[in-house]
């Protein structure tokens, strides 16, 4: 017969049970995560929260124990259906994993992992439950999003690379059997010019000669215009083949000498600005003085600025209308020279410039283009360890952007798309910083003048768009805006303002924001804006 444990004994597993429930609970407590316990059933009620939910969360346990829909409530909208529908098939799948969005105490998002298990009961599904975990993985998402740019540049470039080498075999199969034509065309001419005189005798003598369903005068009339479209044919393969020689980089014995980029925009309009001034009504010149020289090959970036000229003056659709505006400077920050080709042309749908740096995609294939004077100008421009950035907006125009170090021995230049916040309030700012990789604030205080706002998007080429409130005070107010759009016509503005502000601040102005939120600030309505502008591709 088993005896009765005593009192003593009793004491010790009690003491023993709680010296292990302490032990847990400090491990619990000390891990990065959330440990929790909810009903299977009705209004899947928390039952136990850990105390690093606080942490995490800045909620206490207390608070989404206390009401039963305060973790829904604070789930991301977009998240809410998918999260309880999955909650609801917890109960019959027994084990789930998912991720969403929950709103923190700060107004921010963070991105939470839960893995979840159903405990049933064996006497009573009335006392089923769920037990789980919740993590925080919103730095593992930021890192896989800015990875995500990094993996786009890399397959760009493998692309590139990989695509080169099929390239160079295709160039030089071409070639070879267009040599022949290019060759021999002047003989036919020269053959041509010799029978000519014979046949207009021979015409003389037997006036309506045919040679099967052609007559000799048709031929001779003909057939020199005939001899020309080959000629233009076979310069048209001549150029097909250039490019593709110029994508696969078969000419690397090019020296690198010490370049003058001023120097390569206006040898570069020595060539191709008689063409550009046919199509466009002005193009306007605005070189920095004293612009640092750097190591480089002069005619592989002389190239790339004829593409992207010749790609400007191809968007513009009015002559008298169409501007194209090319600038260069330095950028002490970046510590390297910017070029800048912008126009005022037709623009370019998002998806459209998503694609635009691919080999071989145009939208011009009916009327000539090759897809290659793009893909060409982004690989000579990573050959010198530089970016090269787009920007439109359809029938605003676009704007590429080229940014060359002035000391090609320093790391690459690691750029994003980034969303300048001026004198935002820190709510506005921690939410944006949770749904975008790169944020940058420039607080009103800070701004002496409203040239000063101007001066930090000449030094940060990678903003692709402003967010700012009323901007009411005087050095970051409506002047400010007004310069913004002036110097940077394609650049998104936001402002945030009351509908009654809004239409108040818009009147009579000759410059407003492209687009007016409400506060508090709704990413939903931003992304929204975002996927209908676009976003720089660089």
């Amino acid at each position: 017969m088993n005896q009765k444990p005593t009192y003593d004994e009793l004491v010790a597993k009690v003491q023993q049970l709680q010296t292990i429930h302490e032990q847990l609970s400090i491990i619990m407590e000390s891990l990065p995560i959330i440990p929790y316990t909810r009903r299977a059933d009705g209004d899947f009620a928390i039952t136990y929260l850990g105390k690093s939910v606080e942490t995490i969360t800045g909620y206490t346990a207390e608070q989404f124990m206390a009401d039963p829909d305060f973790w829904i409530k604070h789930v991301h909208p977009d998240d809410r259906s998918r999260v309880s529908a999955e909650l609801q098939l917890l109960v019959n799948e027994g084990i789930q994993r998912r991720e969403y969005r929950l709103q923190v105490a700060d107004g921010s998002y963070k991105w939470l992992s839960s893995s979840s298990r159903l405990i049933r009961d064996a006497d009573s599904s009335n006392n089923d439950h769920i037990v789980g975990m919740v993590q925080d993985i919103s730095e593992e998402k930021r890192m896989k999003q800015e990875a995500d740019v990094h993996m786009q540049q890399v397959i760009q470039a493998d692309k590139l690379a990989s695509l080169g080498e099929v390239v160079a075999g295709v160039a030089h199969e071409i070639n070879n059997p267009n040599s022949f034509i290019t060759y021999n065309i002047p003989l036919l001419e020269e053959s041509w010019e010799i029978f000519v005189p014979i046949i207009r005798d021979h015409m003389k003598r037997n006036p309506g000669s045919r040679h099967g369903n052609i007559t000799l005068e048709e031929l001779t009339g003909e057939m020199g215009e005939i001899i020309q479209a080959i000629r233009t044919g076979s310069d048209r393969i001549n150029k097909i083949v250039a490019n593709l020689k110029d994508f696969a980089r078969l000419d690397e014995s090019a020296p690198s000498t010490m370049v003058d980029f001023n120097k390569v925009i206006t040898d570069t309009l020595t060539i191709v600005g008689a063409q550009a001034r046919k199509s466009v009504g002005r193009i306007e010149l605005e070189l920095a003085d004293n612009l640092p020289g750097f190591h480089g090959h002069f005619q592989k970036l002389e190239q790339v600025m004829a593409n992207l000229i010749m790609n400007a003056v191809q968007a513009v659709p009015e002559k008298e209308k169409g501007k194209i505006a090319i600038r260069t400077r330095v950028n002490l920050r970046l510590h390297s020279v910017v070029a800048e080709v912008e126009d005022n042309g037709r623009g370019m749908e998002p998806q459209v410039m998503e694609r635009i740096f691919e080999p071989f995609f145009t939208t011009r294939r009916s009327s000539g283009g090759t897809g290659l004077g793009l893909s060409v100008s982004y690989g000579l421009v990573q050959e010198h360890m530089g970016r090269i950035g787009v920007f439109s907006r359809p029938g605003l125009g676009t704007k590429f952007t080229v940014i060359l170090p002035i000391d090609r021995r320093q790391s690459r230049l690691d750029l994003r798309p980034t969303i300048l916040c001026i004198d935002e309030d820190p709510a506005t700012l921690v939410r944006l910083h949770s749904f975008f990789a790169k944020v940058e604030n420039l607080p009103a205080k800070s701004i002496a003048s409203h040239e000063e706002v101007v001066a930090f998007l000449q030094d940060h080429p990678e903003v692709d768009m402003v967010l700012c409130d009323m901007l009411r005070h005087e050095a970051a107010g409506q002047t400010a805006l007004a310069n913004i759009k002036r110097r940077f016509p394609l650049l998104p503005v936001l402002c945030l303002a009351d509908p009654a502000e809004e239409e108040r601040w818009s009147a009579g102005l000759d410059f407003r924001p492209d687009f007016f939120l409400a506060r508090p600030l709704k990413l939903e309505k931003l992304a929204s804006i975002i996927k209908t502008t676009g976003r720089l591709r660089i």
